[in-house]
């Protein structure tokens, strides 16, 4: 907290140089009604719940200041949860915070977590970074946003900001920790070189030593409707190179990704290269309703422990999945989402209706099922999976 006034006063000390200054934020609180799987209450997953609530507060508070060729810009975001889960420390309460890893590259900390009895506490300063904008070249450094690609249930090509169009938390975004520079090819090319570290991956609070991250992200506007993005580097212990091509119509969207990943760079733990790739198409159908496709595959890593679960959130391994959006009403839209698993058979089914309230709130009821097990021999985190329903009710200043 003191951390992020001083930000602030920072930031709002440049007023006389500034050409705009902004304060803005959002608040959100959410209740919901859990139901375990009982395949999740067996030996040796031992999830030995049946019924839960579960309470969330969560919000950001963003200073931004830009004076010339320059920004600064500070976030801080708080999260609190209740749960009597919190007590045996049940991977549920993972699931119902993703993303639960607010930095996803983190040298510098800037964070507080308290988890004790029956709740856990986050203060974080997910976002703190100064940008200077020389008209051909742009150059960042500090604690970052990282956004980029088409994907919106599964995004690989983008390992630093995971999406959360599976889970009931939105207004949240991962920092991460380094420097950007920007160069602009031409009118249609544009190259974007990061530098990131990470503690985190080898202990915080052990050695200290930094996990580098040394990533390019190109953007080529091949034609007025085709666009290329590539990615290439080493990070997080291995060495990663992928892309994207998106293509524009009239009403609609047409993409397609694809990660590989080698196996750990200079590490004795056991390992095994990934791939990740995903479809999708986007299109306004009418002027009320909204639909997204996407399908894809996320190779298993057969090393990664339940523990991880919530590192990207999709149990599956094949999938396909759908969500529409449809508008009853200025101010009443429903959202729709299924998601399955062709090769095990498993599907999970989201729905939501969102209310404006006016005066900067809004207010959503949802609901999460898995409608269909998977086979038990094919993924154990499947059985993981809850049935909740809930409640959230967010305003925005």
């Amino acid at each position: 907290m003191k951390i992020f006034i001083f930000i602030l006063f920072c930031i709002f000390s440049v007023t006389a140089l500034a050409v705009e200054t902004e304060l803005s934020g959002n608040i959100e609180a959410q209740g919901r009604q859990s139901w375990n799987n009982p395949q999740a209450q067996e030996f040796p997953l031992m999830q030995t719940w049946d019924k839960e609530k579960f309470y969330l507060v969560y919000g950001n508070l963003n200073g931004k200041a830009e004076f010339d060729s320059s920004r600064l810009e500070a976030n801080w975001f708080v999260r609190h949860s209740q749960s009597e889960l919190y007590r045996n420390q049940y991977l549920a309460t993972q699931i119902f915070n993703f993303p639960n890893k607010l930095v996803a590259r983190d040298v510098f900390k800037l964070q507080h977590r308290k988890q004790e009895d029956n709740y856990q506490t986050d203060s974080i300063i997910n976002k703190l970074y100064y940008e200077w904008d020389s008209g051909e070249n742009n150059f960042a450094v500090g604690r970052m946003y990282i956004n980029y690609g088409q994907g919106e249930i599964f995004n690989p090509i983008n390992p630093f900001n995971q999406p959360t169009g599976l889970t009931s938390i939105s207004q949240v975004a991962q920092g991460n920790d380094g420097g950007m520079f920007k160069y602009f090819v031409d009118d249609q090319h544009s190259v974007e070189f990061y530098l990131l570290g990470d503690k985190a991956i080898n202990n915080y609070d052990g050695d200290g030593s930094i996990s580098r991250t040394l990533w390019t992200h190109g953007e080529y506007q091949a034609t007025e409707n085709l666009q290329i993005d590539y990615v290439l580097g080493e990070d997080q212990k291995r060495e990663k190179v992928g892309g994207q091509l998106s293509y524009r119509l009239e009403e609609a969207m047409i993409f397609a990704q694809t990660l590989y990943q080698s196996e750990y760079i200079n590490d004795n733990s056991p390992s095994h290269n990934l791939l990740d790739a995903v479809m999708g198409y986007d299109e306004q159908l009418t002027s009320k309703w909204h639909l997204r496709l996407e399908t894809g595959y996320q190779k298993k890593n057969l090393y990664s422990t339940l523990a991880n679960f919530g590192e990207r959130f999709l149990p599956t391994e094949y999938f396909v999945a759908a969500a529409n959006q449809f508008e009853v009403h200025p101010l009443i839209k429903i959202n729709g989402t299924i998601i399955a698993d062709f090769k095990t058979g498993f599907a999970y089914a989201i729905v939501r209706s969102s209310f404006d309230l006016g005066h900067n709130m809004e207010a959503d009821l949802f609901a999460f099922c898995p409608v269909a097990k998977g086979k038990d021999e094919e993924s154990v985190a499947q059985k993981l999976v809850t049935t909740d329903v809930g409640f959230s009710l967010r305003a925005f200043f």
